[in-house]
């Protein structure tokens, strides 16, 4: 299974307008194969809040999960202040294993 990691800043002004679209019963569905398996938020040094998102999903439907993900937060980033950044991310078993 392949994870991506999804953080996301906004200004504490925006928290209400953002909780909204988070809310929202309109905003873009997860194909069934991208499964959240953790969302934390905290307040950053810089005084935004952020947000970090895991999300789980087949090797090879990496593509398919990228556009999902895109769109939602596409919607997200509709707010004023909010920003998003995806990440796949490695097993470090794997990624050590390329430099050795």
């Amino acid at each position: 299974m392949a994870h991506m990691l999804v953080t996301g800043w906004y200004p504490p002004s925006k928290a209400k307008e953002l909780l909204k679209v988070y809310m929202s019963k309109d905003k873009p569905v997860y194909p069934d194969f991208v499964k959240k398996i953790h969302h934390w938020t905290v307040v950053s040094s810089d005084g935004h809040y952020k947000t970090y998102a895991v999300y789980e999903f087949p090797d090879d439907k990496i593509i398919e999960t990228q556009k999902a993900i895109g769109k939602r937060y596409t919607l997200y980033a509709t707010v004023e202040g909010y920003r998003y950044y995806p990440e796949l991310l490695m097993d470090a078993e794997e990624a050590i294993k390329m430099f050795l």
